[in-house]
């Protein structure tokens, strides 16, 4: 069988070779859908650990890169709160950096475009490029009018893009930098690829926002990093680069747009002591010591028992329960607290490239969102395992006059 996944045996950033297991997920399915079902004593297990050293957050083990050429399931223009919000972010990007007629934006990691094609639609005409290796989804981006470079982003290819499109004004990384197996070759990229005028911006979920929210869910194999100021700040530097402002968002449960530049003399420096006191404040909540992700290890444990028993009462009172969300969030979610067709009759998601799958290692099949919409529905529950589009779901039900009761896991379990 062809190797898909390798052991963590430094730190992605600072390369210290003694890292902490703090978080032990147990064996969860290296994909959200399969054609066919899995054994569960097959699937690896899922370890999460921190860098003693620099404090960055990383998986035990990761995929190696040609893992989502293939078959990537995830294609961001299915949800419509993923959609406003890339709209709102591209036109707040506009405006910081006051971008000009022909300005490059490219976007690693650009998906099916969904983000790119927001700079498209401003009154000035700017440059797009999407960079990224998968075919369905930057085939949609192509359909778009978006240009697409089909390869994985490193220090080769920066130079094949630089000689082709030249030093972009804007490279964008949404929620891809955490996907990226190798960070070295990644920035050397970035740095080889940038001018003194280039704005590189990164945006992930927020470590500070997973563990206080209790989100062990955003820990899967696609995930490899998770990112606090601190360590990311360091390592940049190592490339002559800086973080020089960040923004924060709700989305994915918390989230932080972060803004890196070169370190020259056009380097934009008014919001350095805003980065700086972000950073002072991650040492004083803890986030260099161990005992605080040693502290969200015990209650995603407790988390587990309480979510397992209200699941098991209403399945002793005879209730129809299916999921809504077959992501890899969900994926994270439902194996962990090893629930599946014993407990829920399905699992629905608006990807048509997911329907007609197994939610791995459930034994679920995965169907469109409108099986519910049906009036032969015997389902009464929905867990929620996409709890971070909650309101997007709900609504969704609502317009389509549907009473459905729904389990929303985190960040404290409760029934809506």
């Amino acid at each position: 069988m062809k190797k898909i996944l390798k052991v963590t045996k430094k730190c992605i950033l600072c390369e210290q070779k003694k890292l902490i297991t703090f978080l032990k997920l147990g064996k969860i399915p290296k994909r959200n859908g399969e054609k066919k079902l899995t054994p569960k004593k097959n699937l690896p297990n899922l370890n999460m650990k921190v860098c003693p050293s620099c404090w960055h957050v990383q998986a035990g083990s990761v995929p190696l890169p040609n893992f989502y050429i293939k078959d990537y399931t995830y294609h961001t223009r299915f949800s419509d709160t993923a959609k406003e919000h890339f709209k709102q972010r591209s036109l707040q990007i506009y405006k910081k950096f006051n971008l000009k007629k022909n300005d490059l934006i490219i976007d690693i990691g650009g998906n099916d475009g969904t983000f790119l094609n927001n700079f498209n639609k401003f009154k000035i005409k700017l440059k797009t490029l999407c960079v990224d290796p998968t075919f369905k989804t930057s085939n949609f981006a192509k359909k778009l009018g978006i240009k697409v470079f089909r390869d994985f982003f490193g220090l080769n290819t920066s130079r094949e893009i630089k000689k082709k499109y030249g030093s972009p004004k804007i490279i964008l990384c949404t929620n891809t930098f955490g996907a990226i197996n190798d960070m070295h070759d990644f920035v050397s990229g970035l740095q080889n690829l940038m001018d003194d005028n280039t704005i590189f911006i990164y945006e992930n979920p927020y470590l500070i926002d997973t563990l206080s929210g209790l989100q062990f869910d955003t820990m899967y194999y696609e995930h490899i990093s998770y990112f606090s100021l601190n360590p990311m700040q360091k390592f940049f530097k190592k490339f002559n680069m800086n973080i020089i402002d960040y923004s924060k968002s709700k989305i994915h449960g918390g989230s932080m747009m972060v803004f890196v530049q070169k370190n020259s003399r056009k380097m934009i420096r008014k919001n350095l002591l805003r980065v700086s006191s972000a950073i002072k404040k991650e040492k004083k909540l803890g986030y260099n010591k161990i005992k605080i992700y040693l502290k969200f290890s015990d209650k995603v444990i407790q988390l587990k028992d309480e979510i397992r028993k209200i699941i098991s009462n209403l399945k002793k009172n005879k209730k129809k329960i299916a999921c809504y969300g077959a992501s890899d969030r969900g994926l994270t979610l439902i194996n962990y607290f090893k629930l599946d067709k014993k407990y829920f009759e399905y699992v629905v998601d608006r990807s048509p490239f997911k329907q007609g799958l197994y939610f791995s290692g459930t034994g679920l099949k995965i169907y469109d969102p409108k099986i519910l919409l049906k009036n032969n529905t015997k389902i009464e529950y929905i867990f929620l395992t996409a709890w971070n589009f909650k309101s997007e779901i709900i609504n969704y039900f609502k317009k389509n006059k549907k009473n459905f009761k729904f389990i929303i896991p985190l960040p404290v379990p409760r029934i809506f």
